[in-house]
């Protein structure tokens, strides 16, 4: 105690001028668009410097915190207690007292001594007019001196965050004309529109805000938020347009389809070809001047003994003809049917939350053996 009485004293003497003292130099000026919030300076009895650099630490962090302003005025704990009488720490009584003294609605006070292991420790209370006091404690290592230290910087700031709950929060009105829309501030969900209209508490700054509406497209804009006035958001609905997502599994089975016929017509020519040489009255003839298992295509290409009529250039035309129809069905029926398959298979499988009943379309159905080809062709209903 004897080390504490030239300290009292010294605060005695220098209790009112103290009190009349404004640190304009120090603080922000409190504006329309800001709440005020005044940081007595942090009491010690073994601490002074790292007391004295939370104290700038915690002004720099208000100053920084959108909707808030630094109080005017330097004020001292102790000199506040000794005048007012208050027993140490200030009880609510007090604290209330030391409000009207200052005349402030909120402010942060506390205190702050060395403890073990290098470190200092205490505790912090922001005190709100009609609200009471929060409590938050603070522990970090005493080589943080300097209030422009990084380290320290955000002890303050996470101090100041947990004591006031962040920003001060302004009301913001969101008109979207009659819809029944959801609100988003930064991407998080805010709240529903009802007939369009809606009010919320937002922290105050700048926030990215976007009204969802089913049948309508993203309203967006962005806001500043103020604490002492409403914000008046009005957005426009514009109905949304086809917004279904191109399907090009769909598109490409229906193109593979489309390619499947068109093969499939190739082969139906191949087929035409040799179903016109067989029935061709000339190719019948001269096969008549042979026995049924002779292959006059062979005889035609001078591999067999030639009967008296039979006409070998004709013949060797015509099995030309027939040959290249038998190629065309060879490739180009398997094309066809693996090209189909694939289609059907593609826009039977592109829808992927309902189940679609089978594809109303053509099919073809390709058959070949060694007569020749066919080709069964359908359509699904």
């Amino acid at each position: 105690m004897t080390m504490r009485a030239p300290r009292y004293g010294l605060a005695t003497t220098l209790a009112f001028a103290t009190l009349m003292s404004v640190g304009a130099a120090q603080a922000s000026e409190p504006g329309p668009d800001t709440l005020p919030i005044h940081i007595i300076s942090i009491q010690t009895m073994d601490a002074d410097d790292q007391a004295e650099a939370l104290t700038k630490a915690l002004r720099n962090a208000v100053r920084a915190t959108p909707g808030w302003s630094q109080g005017e005025g330097d004020y001292s704990l102790e000199v506040l207690t000794l005048s007012l009488k208050c027993p140490d720490p200030p009880d609510a009584s007090c604290q209330s007292r030391i409000a009207d003294q200052i005349r402030a609605d909120r402010y942060v006070w506390g205190k702050l001594d060395k403890g073990k292991g290098g470190n200092v420790s205490g505790e912090l209370h922001f005190w709100v007019r009609g609200k009471g006091t929060t409590d938050h404690k603070v522990e970090y290592s005493a080589n943080l001196t300097e209030a422009q230290d990084e380290a320290l910087r955000k002890i303050a700031s996470d101090a100041l965050n947990k004591l006031t709950d962040g920003p001060p929060k302004g009301e913001v009105k969101v008109k979207a004309g009659s819809v029944a829309g959801q609100v988003f501030v930064d991407g998080q969900p805010l709240g529903a529109l009802t007939n369009g209209e809606g009010t919320f508490f937002v922290p105050s700054g700048t926030h990215s805000l976007v009204v969802k509406a089913p049948g309508y497209a993203d309203m967006s804009t962005d806001i500043t938020v103020k604490p002492n006035s409403p914000t008046d958001v009005v957005v426009a609905p514009v109905p949304a347009g086809d917004t279904t997502p191109t399907n090009w599994k769909r598109i490409g089975g229906f193109a593979a389809i489309g390619a499947g016929v068109a093969f499939g017509a190739v082969g139906i020519y191949g087929t035409a070809t040799v179903n016109g040489v067989n029935n061709d009255d000339g190719y019948k003839q001269n096969q008549n001047l042979y026995e049924t298992n002779t292959n006059i295509c062979d005889v035609a290409r001078g591999t067999g003994s030639v009967e008296t009529g039979f006409d070998r250039p004709y013949v060797a035309d015509q099995c030309s003809k027939g040959e290249t129809g038998q190629l065309l069905q060879l490739i180009f029926y398997p094309l066809a049917a693996i090209a189909a398959g694939a289609g059907v298979f593609l826009v039977a499988t592109s829808a992927k939350t309902t189940k679609e009943k089978p594809v109303a379309g053509l099919m073809i159905l390709p058959r070949v053996d060694h007569t020749g080809g066919k080709l069964d062709v359908g359509f699904r209903f």
